[in-house]
């Protein structure tokens, strides 16, 4: 019911004459709607999504092992560096957009490109990890006199 309320307020400001139908009281509590604006409604969609999520999909469900999560489950583990980057790349995407007056490709170049990045970053973060661990020593060789007495060779 409250993401059907989210919806509809999300309408009304896109569109004039149906946002004219609400009482000015109501459409000035959710619009503008936009990133900038983090109002407590926009916090309270999240949490409400988050609660969807957790409740409805187990962690055992086998559709969190499918390779295409792979991607997403990198960025998840190595978060910082991800939103460290992603601050950065957000300025270059403003940047570009406002030399390309913002056209739809010009967007969905961005986005892709940041996406690509970001992903990349995730696994250099994780590779890079794997690298600084110390290698575990070999185990020494088994010898005749650690063989039990019955072992065939003796």
């Amino acid at each position: 019911m409250y993401l059907v309320f989210a919806l509809i307020m999300t309408m009304a400001g896109r569109f004039e004459a149906f946002g004219d139908l609400f009482p000015k009281w109501l459409y000035d509590a959710f619009n503008p709607n936009d990133k900038t604006f983090l109002a407590p409604y926009r916090v309270l969609h999240f949490v409400v999504i988050a609660f969807f999520v957790t409740r409805f999909v187990r962690k055992d469900w086998p559709g969190l092992e499918w390779k295409i999560f792979d991607p997403l489950m990198k960025c998840g583990q190595q978060s910082l560096q991800v939103f460290c980057v992603g601050v950065f790349l957000s300025f270059v995407a403003h940047f570009i957009l406002l030399l390309s007056w913002g056209t739809f490709w010009a967007q969905l170049g961005v986005s892709i490109g940041g996406i690509a990045i970001l992903t990349a970053v995730a696994y250099y973060g994780n590779w890079s990890k794997k690298q600084d661990k110390p290698s575990r020593p070999a185990p020494p060789p088994a010898t005749a006199a650690m063989k039990p007495a019955g072992a065939p060779g003796n």
